[in-house]
């Protein structure tokens, strides 16, 4: 088994060492700002809101977490390492209950469907799932694999599409004209269009990639259409770290900000395009 489930090709190989880089990136990244005031800060506030006490040491035991599941794959092949990937994943699923206990809607829009700081909430289905994935091609639970890979597809759709539909929104323009705007790559599209058309023109571009990841079963070159327009999109928003900029110094080193750990959670989303991307059968 360990023969048929490993040398399926070397693409999928390929796809797994990228991710792993991937997924690595994210949480090192983000583990460096847990150990920080602004973090601890944060964690205390989201406890609070849902009636818990306050753990100053939260923030930072989250940050050693990351940082071991960075040294699990380093080394995957472990049994330890694997177990770690697992533990990730289950835990990577704890924010997507915030959006049952935060306030995450904007209420000038109705409430649900209309979110706001759920944005970044919702992208963790999409690590849990890389997370799981990575975890289950070590380990080789093949039927384990195969429900991460529905889950790399969910994620990746759940925020193409969800954020892709907030573009036709006002208040989504106005959020990420600062974004745009500032971005050598992006900012030439409010010379065509208005800020509010300018979130349209987006939204259609990130719909039209859901739809060719939805024709995957009638059409090969429209999957891996949608598929190049999502990886496109998540690798283009890195530039904004150091465009917006969504990183401060005053610690005496880069450190994110609150955008910037919104950013970088896209690192992921890359690696489930390149998971699926793998997966494909071309018919």
């Amino acid at each position: 088994m360990l023969t048929s489930f490993k040398s399926r090709s070397l693409s999928i190989a390929s796809s797994v060492t990228i991710s792993r880089c991937l997924l690595a990136s994210f949480l090192l990244l983000t583990a460096i700002t847990r150990f920080t005031a602004t973090d601890s800060q944060y964690f205390t506030k989201q406890l609070l809101e849902i009636g818990l006490p306050s753990m100053p040491w939260l923030a930072a035991g989250v940050g050693v977490l990351q940082l071991i599941v960075v040294v699990a794959l380093i080394m995957p092949n472990k049994r330890c390492s694997q177990i770690m990937l697992y533990i990730y994943a289950a835990l990577a699923t704890v924010p997507l209950w915030m959006l049952l206990t935060h306030p995450v809607w904007i209420e000038a829009l109705g409430g649900f469907p209309a979110i706001g700081a759920g944005q970044g909430l919702i992208k963790y289905l999409g690590i849990a799932a890389v997370s799981l994935y990575l975890a289950s091609y070590y380990a080789e639970h093949t039927r384990v694999n195969k429900v991460a890979v529905k889950l790399v597809l969910a994620g990746i759709l759940l925020v193409m599409v969800w954020i892709g539909g907030m573009k036709f929104t006002q208040i989504e323009a106005d959020g990420i004209e600062g974004l745009m705007s500032t971005s050598p790559l992006f900012s030439w599209i409010y010379s065509l269009f208005s800020v509010l058309h300018g979130s349209y023109f987006i939204g259609v571009v990130e719909l039209l990639a859901v739809l060719g990841i939805a024709l995957a079963r009638w059409s090969d070159k429209a999957y891996v259409f949608g598929l190049a327009v999502a990886a496109l999109t998540f690798a283009a928003t890195q530039t904004f770290v150091i465009t917006l900029p969504a990183y401060e110094t005053s610690l005496g080193l880069p450190l994110l900000t609150g955008s910037g750990q919104f950013i970088v959670k896209d690192l992921v989303l890359l690696a489930a395009c390149f998971i699926l991307f793998a997966q494909r059968k071309p018919s």
